[in-house]
């Protein structure tokens, strides 16, 4: 008997853990990032690129030029949340700090710099996946 009580007990404290990141997230969850890249064909031309930003050159000048020189789109890419880039991509996005820059970071199009440009956190009310009742008329 001491034995399901124990079990009992350890399967209450695994939801009481559980259950309110799996209903509610984590702040990870609760955001989305503005991402600028530039994607080049080398490791090299990324780094130097990264040196020219850090120069004092303009970011979105030379994702302009680089656009221009590939079909892969270089530039302001838009809002994105979790599970919507690539992913060696995006575990450096979600780490990066608003207006900071990546390391070079190879995919299968080439080796990319990343920029964070802007961060929005939501809450609870603000984000229908964790609040269904988001679209309901205030009585």
């Amino acid at each position: 008997m001491k034995t399901i009580l124990k079990i009992f007990c350890l399967i209450l404290i695994f939801y009481a853990v559980w259950f309110p990141f799996s209903y509610f997230g984590t702040n990870n969850d609760k955001m989305e990032v503005r991402v600028s890249h530039i994607v080049v064909d080398t490791e090299e031309e990324a780094k130097n690129i990264k040196q020219n930003i850090q120069n004092g050159k303009n970011f979105e000048d030379i994702a302009k030029e680089y656009s221009s020189k590939q079909e892969l789109p270089c530039g302001d890419i838009g809002f994105a949340q979790r599970g919507k880039l690539l992913e060696n991509l995006e575990n450096a996005v979600f780490k990066l700090n608003n207006n900071e820059i990546s390391d070079p970071l190879q995919s299968e199009f080439g080796w990319h710099l990343v920029k964070v440009t802007n961060i929005k956190y939501y809450s609870d009310k603000e984000n229908f996946k964790y609040n269904p009742y988001k679209f309901v008329k205030e009585l």
